[in-house]
């Protein structure tokens, strides 16, 4: 019945009776035009001027014409074209060329796509695109002809009239919240709007109180997820305080939290650690997030409530993902590409990364989608080529119970300690590790055990199990087998030299895939230590010494 009725209100939206409901008075300007405070990227303004337009991971050009017919099958693309947050990249790239062209492409929009589509006037788009076009209107506005403005001003209101009604049937999670931010910057901007405004924070609050845990985690799980959150909400705090209003008590505090854990999050190389699907991000996007925050206080290192821990002795970094997939439909609303890679970890030293996840896997294809989310796309172990946790709403707490402790000595040496049960009713196993750290930051130890449950065996017993400890190593890092195939000598791009050793297990290199990156996915390799169960499970030791 919900999608039957969905159809039913998408129809009627399209009537020419229900324009007439939300035309209303003419918008002659603005009460204020709230500033995007992140800087864009000149150089994809290049690209979005010569007709190339890259969104979602995939690209469609269109030289000399409006984009807005390309891709008609591709939801997320559509949702980022249709979106406009690449309105910044032309305003970063300024001059009269770059701002004409702008206005060109938002007055075709509004020529050629007034009808209320399904997919690009979706709540979470259209909030999206009224943020896009009132953060951008003191570089659309000054100079620009009445024709544009007259246009301009009458479709963002027709908009934001429409998004008022339509924000609550947004889908929980990411889209209700885009809605939402769409419609409170609306209610700041347009004269009509201050009725909106009280009602738009109230669910703008509710929304975010899911969305980030009391600890600054993100519920998806996803550290790029965390900065992007962070970004709307610093964006959206500085448009009050620009339009003269006081920030509420939570949006400082959400803020507050967020800040100190998306630190805990950054390697050596100021960038983001990919678990979750998360993106590595560039330093210099970190740091201008962090700043605009000004949030004072040190990175987070024990986040046991959203499942990360942070190991630092020396320039030797070691993060860690201690939490399985949250479960059930509820946690699924902000977590639906949540990984199977609870217990991996990353490893940088200095700058350079050296152990890393496989990635993100959301904006490619079906299959890269998938196999990102695969527990073998982690560095962890793996149990006949199954994944630990299920990703979906079937997934077991009880089955994916995760426990961690963590160990600091005077010396300044640290360890952790994880189990799962992910595969505890498939195989009748439990799967334990151990990470050590010296003080240091030269040894890094690690131990990897299956213990067979007691008092229960899987239907074909724990023994004759096939298992795989995966390393995944970072593009930039040169591997290479040594002495008979018993060690792996590893250099990092500065030179820097590692060993890796191991026993209870076979040592072989293999390729691995590197989607951290947005733009493009990189051949790697990873090293893979694998054996069979005996009837007491398996314990396998391995360690990464500086060379």
């Amino acid at each position: 019945m919900g999608n039957g009725w969905s159809k039913l209100k998408s129809a009627g939206y399209r009537t020419a009776l229900y324009r007439m409901t939300i035309g209303g008075d003419r918008l002659e300007h603005l009460i204020y035009q709230p500033h995007d405070p992140w800087p864009g990227d000149p150089k994809q303004a290049d690209d979005l001027f010569r007709g190339r337009y890259r969104f979602a991971g995939r690209e469609a050009s269109a030289p000399n014409q409006p984009p807005w017919r390309l891709r008609p099958d591709d939801d997320d693309w559509l949702a980022e074209l249709h979106g406009f947050d690449w309105l910044r990249h032309f305003a970063a790239a300024g001059g009269d060329t770059a701002t004409a062209h702008a206005r060109r492409l938002l007055r075709s929009w509004i020529d050629l796509c007034d009808d209320i589509d399904p997919v690009t006037w979706a709540p979470g788009v259209l909030g999206r695109r009224l943020v896009a076009w009132l953060s951008q209107a003191g570089f659309l506005l000054p100079g620009a002809g009445d024709d544009f403005t007259t246009a301009y001003l009458n479709s963002l209101a027709l908009q934001w009239r429409h998004l008022c009604r339509a924000a609550a049937d947004a889908p929980p999670g990411r889209q209700r919240l885009n809605a939402y931010l769409g419609v409170a910057y609306g209610a700041l901007a347009l004269p009509e709007g201050e009725d909106a405004l009280d009602r738009a924070q109230r669910q703008l609050q509710r929304l975010v109180d899911e969305a980030i845990a009391t600890d600054g985690g993100p519920a998806s799980r996803a550290p790029s997820d965390l900065m992007a959150l962070s970004r709307e909400l610093i964006a959206w705090r500085e448009a009050l305080a620009g339009s003269g209003r006081e920030a509420p008590s939570w949006l400082n505090e959400v803020i507050g939290r967020a800040a100190p854990m998306l630190r805990g999050l950054r390697h050596g190389d100021g960038g983001l650690a990919l678990f979750n699907g998360g993106f590595e991000e560039s330093a210099e996007s970190v740091d201008i997030t962090l700043a605009r925050a000004d949030v004072k206080g040190n990175a987070v290192v024990n986040a046991a409530q959203s499942g990360f821990q942070r190991l630092l002795a020396g320039r030797t970094l070691l993060l860690a993902d201690t939490a399985a997939p949250p479960a059930g439909p509820a946690g699924l609303i902000w977590a639906a590409g949540a990984h199977a890679g609870g217990g991996s970890f990353e490893l940088s030293v200095g700058k350079h990364r050296l152990v890393v996840n496989c990635g993100g896997g959301q904006d490619r294809n079906g299959d890269w989608a998938k196999a990102a989310r695969s527990t073998a796309a982690h560095s962890t172990l793996v149990l006949d080529d199954a994944n630990a946790f299920a990703l979906d709403d079937r997934n077991d707490p009880d089955a994916a119970r995760f426990r961690c402790r963590r160990h600091e000595d005077d010396s300044g040496s640290i360890w952790l300690e994880l189990s799962h049960e992910g595969y505890r009713r498939r195989f009748g196993l439990i799967h334990r590790r151990r990470l050590y750290v010296d003080a240091g930051g030269g040894d890094l130890r690690g131990e990897d055990r299956l213990d067979p449950v007691e008092g229960a065996a899987a239907a074909e017993g724990v023994a004759g199990r096939a298992f795989a400890v995966r390393f995944h190593l970072h593009p930039d890092v040169q591997a290479s087998a040594v002495q008979g195939g018993s060690a792996v000598l590893l250099k990092l791009a500065n030179g820097q030299g590692w060993r890796f050793r191991a026993n209870g297990g076979d040592i072989a290199m293999a390729d691995s895939a590197y989607l951290g990156q947005r733009d493009r996915i990189r051949r790697g390799q990873q090293i893979v230590l694998s054996g069979h169960t005996g009837d007491d499970g398996a314990l396998l030791k391995w360690a990464f010494r500086q060379v």
